[in-house]
């Protein structure tokens, strides 16, 4: 078997990376919340307490794999160590604290340039800096969707719309060159080693979505920008395996930073979607780029995704999140009400508190089930053909996401 195999948004579970937030949550300010893409701080506890019960969930269905561990498995060789930290200092300047990293032992290290490295103030410039740290923490780094996804049998590294997320692609790549049970040679794109036509160019994993091993869908969004697409595009050609890519031009606003926060695949004939965006014909443009060809892409425009991808015989049921009031789908599509981790067909995890989402995948047939009785053992998943996990995310999503969001999937069957 493969190490690292994805070609499907649905395909049976068997490995993921995840993180649970901890220390970087708590060097956030109200000062600094904006810099790092928060709308407010959030509280730690809380945080880690319900990305923890997620775990718990996922333990029941794969083998999530804590980030910070795969990270410092590859530290412990001497070689890595010293390749990972002199990248990240040559990125971001910060050549002068290269010696004091290179003193941590794996462990500490790993957890470092999570939770950041405060400036050196040995120099006038540094001392009068209003800089807090030399290396950022990273409180987006349980989203590890964004930074790097599993494409087919390819490793995809983003190209972050931020600065102060680069960091979080370098742990991915190194994590994927270096790690014994993930390495790979074959990266269909790495941002953080390839140099770009383009400066401009952005591409994030939450706006990439495996619909088929030959059909992708990508959201152009604050995130992911036209020339990243394009530059995607001619990756996916010179391989051949992908036909075809369909792309949703999303409005440039928070509430869709992604196109996972409005659309996700939960079943072979289902997907959950924002009904504002997703069903209203023309409310948003879509591109079917057509690369199943030796000539150049066709490019073909629709007013309405659902119909644009039955053109490649994919018929999805549209499950409205937040049901039929306006009022509750912008509610719960900001508490990240459509965005779902699919465990299998017809299998899911998201937020409970999106209630009318989670009464209408049941009338579509996926029964609610509570994390808690999950895990306490109340409740054997292997009695359901078919269900939808709900776990405590309130805290979680004021960090603009959900649960596809903390989960990238490294084998699927």
């Amino acid at each position: 078997m493969q190490n690292i195999s994805v070609s499907s948004e649905i395909s049976p579970i068997k490995k993921v990376i995840i993180h649970t937030p901890g220390e970087e949550l708590e060097k956030m300010t109200p000062e600094t919340a904006e810099e790092l893409l928060y709308d407010d701080i959030l509280n730690p506890k809380a945080a880690k307490e319900q990305h923890q019960h997620f775990t718990e969930v996922l333990k029941q269905v794969c083998e999530p794999c804590q980030l910070v561990d795969l990270l410092e498995e590859t530290l412990r060789d001497e070689k890595n160590k010293e390749i990972l930290i002199d990248n990240i200092c040559r990125r971001l300047d910060e050549q002068d604290i290269q010696h004091i990293l290179m003193g941590l032992d794996s462990r500490a290290l790993a957890k470092q340039l999570i939770s950041g490295t405060e400036i050196n103030r040995n120099t006038l410039e540094r001392f009068l800096s209003p800089n807090i740290y030399s290396l950022p923490p990273l409180p987006n780094l349980f989203f590890t969707r964004d930074s790097a996804m599993i494409i087919n049998q390819c490793v995809f590294i983003g190209n972050m719309a931020s600065r102060v997320r680069m960091t979080e692609a370098m742990l991915m790549s190194h994590i994927f060159h270096y790690h014994p049970d993930f390495m790979c040679d074959d990266f269909l794109v790495n941002a953080t080693e390839e140099v770009l036509p383009n400066i401009d160019i952005t591409f994030e994993g939450g706006d990439i979505l495996i619909l088929r091993h030959d059909t992708i869908l990508i959201g152009m969004s604050e995130r992911t920008n036209a020339p990243g697409i394009d530059y995607l595009i001619e990756q996916f050609k010179k391989r051949g395996r992908v036909k075809h890519v369909f792309v949703v031009i999303l409005p440039k606003i928070r509430a869709t930073i992604h196109l996972d926060m409005v659309f996700t695949m939960v079943d072979v004939d289902k997907a959950v979607v924002f009904p504002p965006l997703i069903l209203a014909k023309e409310a948003v443009d879509v591109i079917h780029v057509d690369i199943n060809s030796t000539s150049k892409p066709k490019l073909k425009r629709y007013p309405y995704l659902l119909d644009a991808l039955k053109q490649v015989d994919i018929d999805l049921e549209p499950v409205k999140c937040g049901g039929e009031s306006e009022l509750y789908q912008k509610r719960e599509q900001w508490q990240s009400g459509a965005n779902f981790f699919t465990i299998a067909p017809g299998k899911m995890i998201g937020y409970g508190m999106n209630e009318h989402t989670f009464d209408e995948l049941k009338k579509a047939g996926i029964p609610r089930i509570e994390a808690q009785d999950v895990v306490n053992g109340r409740v054997n998943l292997n009695d359901y053909d078919k269900y939808a996990i709900a776990i405590a995310g309130n805290e979680l999503t004021r960090g603009g996401g959900g649960a596809r969001c903390m989960t990238m999937p490294v084998l699927r069957e």
